[in-house]
């Protein structure tokens, strides 16, 4: 006996394609078919009991009533063994659960039996060795397909964009595409462009609306919601308040004010019925139509003030892990973490929250919630620099700005325009930038605070380097230093002596740039703090390039390489393997450079259009080229790039322009 659970949302086409297939293999079971609707998600009737279905398919297969046992088991045993050895297709429609179906099933016998419900059966894949099918929505292709079965291929090709614009609007859900199919096909005045922009103006769920029940979405709906435990029907309202595109348990535990324990029973009932998507393990989502069901419910049955206390609660949840992940990665974090053991992990939740995050900042600002806007952009800061998503930092700490100057706290100003400085020196806003880390080091003056201060001359440091002012980018970074050092803050001094080494070389004062390089190396412990070994080892092989020295230089670059792999620290990585490429090209290794600059160029391509556009260049020119000479090698080396964490490509250099030629 094969059985085939077929699952999925409501209205995916479970009963549509388990009628096709019985319809497709008649031929195969010369012995009948039996169908039952088993009623499992019927808005008006109770599902039906095993026993009463059994007694149909009894008389059905030609049992007579004297003949029939009155107790369950024996109608079960007399259903299995009339059927033993026919092959018989049997189609158990719209089932509840897997006890509702087992005294169903032929038996030891050829039969195929075809299973739908919107429950997942795992009862049935375990114990019965079921083949669960779980049903999608349809791909565009096939939403298409769909609508032109329905409509004519005509109409559709008339009006290409309303028909993207309506498969989107259904959430390409069949059940939602054959009803505003229905509306069109029964009034000829509509146009799929009137449909959709009326679908837009009044609502996702408008358009599926009717007088039959079961072409009633949100009617549909509310069956599978009917049988769910106070608690899940409460968690799936709620759901539609989250920010982001997901959520993971911690969060909806968050969201909901449960523990974590009954979020997740809830969450795992919610996935049985097919209500939310863990569309990655321990990460839930909704389809479309049924976020914008779960947010009319809980708009109707909670107030806006409950409504804002939720936002508040899942927004608290979100400041307390970023700021944690935060002090993890970023020395100016502000924060101090013990649940994130390491930056790998850390890192790791930013990554699987990012649009969460980026989403929550959005919502924080819309609901007046700006403490919680800012402190989340200023803690995703660290992340966004790791790992070059440098236009997409900008925009979120644009938004965090704006709530930071809403609120009568000038340490949140101070902070938002440090941020804010910081990432617009990342996307050449030179001047911007300036204007920013000028006014978060005055307010930091002001306020009286030394370390907030330091930063701030750090960072400015480093954009007086970018605008080709080396000499003041050193005296920015000399009055960090000297600060760091007289609050014993290692890290921050061995950040600044490595970024005072980078100036040096291009103020060509390589030898002094090697002895504070090597300073800097001596404040981390490669164990705790390989960002910061790699950053420096980075900078030395900068420094010996400079000097001619190459194997030196190779033999630094290839260890940062290595060490900003294992950080997880893409865009550094991109950086360092297009410096080792140059190194490799001025030394006559030109083979080794192509790899290095491909390399680089498979990670730049997306992060850094501008320096992908110089590694094609170099590439294009050098294709065929012979190894380069030696002679004035060392004088190539310059300024062909600042160093990796610190941003984009300064104004091509001297290297660069070699490598141009």
């Amino acid at each position: 006996m094969v059985i085939s659970a077929i699952g999925g949302m409501a209205g995916v086409g479970k009963t549509a394609l388990a009628l096709h297939v019985a319809h497709r293999l008649s031929d195969r079971f010369p012995d009948g078919q039996l169908y039952v609707n088993l009623r499992g998600f019927d808005p008006s009737q109770p599902p039906l009991s095993p026993q009463h279905v059994l007694r149909g398919f009894l008389r059905g297969l030609g049992v007579l009533p004297q003949h029939m046992p009155r107790d369950p088991d024996g109608q079960t045993a007399l259903y299995r063994s009339v059927l033993a050895g026919r092959r018989v297709l049997v189609v158990l429609d719209n089932a509840l659960d897997s006890e509702q179906v087992r005294p169903l099933l032929p038996g030891a016998s050829d039969s195929l039996v075809l299973v739908t419900s919107r429950n997942k059966l795992l009862g049935l894949v375990a114990n019965e060795g079921a083949r669960p099918v779980d049903l999608g929505v349809l791909d565009e292709k096939d939403a298409r397909a769909l609508l032109a079965d329905r409509l004519g291929s005509a109409r559709l090709a008339a009006e290409p964009k309303a028909v993207r614009d309506i498969t989107a609007l259904c959430g390409r859900l069949p059940l939602a595409l054959a009803i505003v199919a229905a509306r069109l096909a029964t009034h000829r005045g509509f146009t799929m462009t009137s449909v959709a922009q009326h679908m837009r103006e009044t609502g996702p769920l408008s358009g599926f609306a009717g007088p039959d029940s079961a072409l009633d979405i949100r009617n549909v709906f509310s069956w599978s919601c009917r049988n769910l435990s106070p608690g899940a029907a409460r968690l799936f309202r709620l759901l539609a308040l989250r920010p982001g595109p997901d959520i993971s348990v911690p969060a909806a535990a968050a969201l909901a004010d449960m523990t974590v324990t009954a979020t997740g029973r809830s969450l795992a009932e919610l996935s049985q019925t097919h209500l939310v998507i863990e569309h990655v393990l321990g990460r839930f989502t909704l389809h479309d139509l049924l976020q914008a069901y779960a947010l009319e419910l809980v708009e109707a049955e909670t107030s806006e003030t409950e409504q804002q206390a939720v936002l508040r609660r899942v927004l608290d949840h979100y400041v307390l892990l970023a700021r944690a992940a935060a002090a993890v990665v970023d020395p100016e974090s502000m924060s101090e973490s013990t649940v994130f053991p390491d930056a790998e992990s850390a890192l790791g939740w930013f990554s699987s929250e990012r649009g969460v995050l980026t989403e929550a900042i959005r919502r924080a600002a819309e609901a007046g919630l700006h403490e919680h806007a800012w402190r989340l952009g200023y803690a995703l800061g660290g992340f966004y620099e790791l790992s070059g998503l440098f236009h997409e930092w900008a925009s979120v700490q644009r938004m965090a700005f704006d709530s930071a100057q809403r609120l009568a706290d000038q340490r949140a100003h101070a902070h938002a325009h440090r941020r804010l400085g910081r990432v617009t020196s990342l996307v050449h806003g030179y001047e911007e930038a300036q204007h920013h880390l000028e006014r978060a080091r005055d307010l930091y003056a002001e306020l009286g605070l030394p370390l907030d201060l330091a930063h701030a001359h750090r960072a400015l440091a480093w954009v007086m380097a970018k605008g080709g002012r080396p000499q003041e980018a050193v005296d920015q970074a000399e009055q960090a230093l000297v600060v760091y050092r007289s609050h014993d803050e290692t890290i921050m001094a061995g950040r600044c002596l490595y970024a005072i080494a980078w100036f040096l070389v291009l103020l060509d004062k390589s030898e002094e740039a090697v002895l504070h390089a090597q300073s800097a190396l001596e404040c981390f412990d490669e164990s705790t703090e390989p960002m910061n070994v790699a950053r420096t080892l980075d900078t030395l092989a900068f420094a010996h390039a400079h000097l001619g020295q190459y194997d030196l230089a190779v033999g630094y670059e290839l260890r940062a390489v290595e060490l900003f792999r294992s950080c997880r620290a893409l865009y550094n990585e991109g950086c360092a393997l297009s410096r080792l490429g140059d190194v490799r090209s001025v030394a006559g290794d030109t083979e080794a450079a192509h790899r290095n600059w491909q390399a680089s160029l498979a990670i730049m391509t997306e992060l850094d259009p501008p320096w992908a556009n110089a590694l094609r260049t170099k590439l294009n020119r050098r294709g065929s080229s012979a190894p380069e000479s030696h002679t004035g090698a060392a004088e190539t080396v310059g300024t062909h790039a600042l160093l990796s964490l610190h941003g984009v490509m300064p104004p091509h250099g001297r290297l660069d322009r070699e490598l141009r030629q």
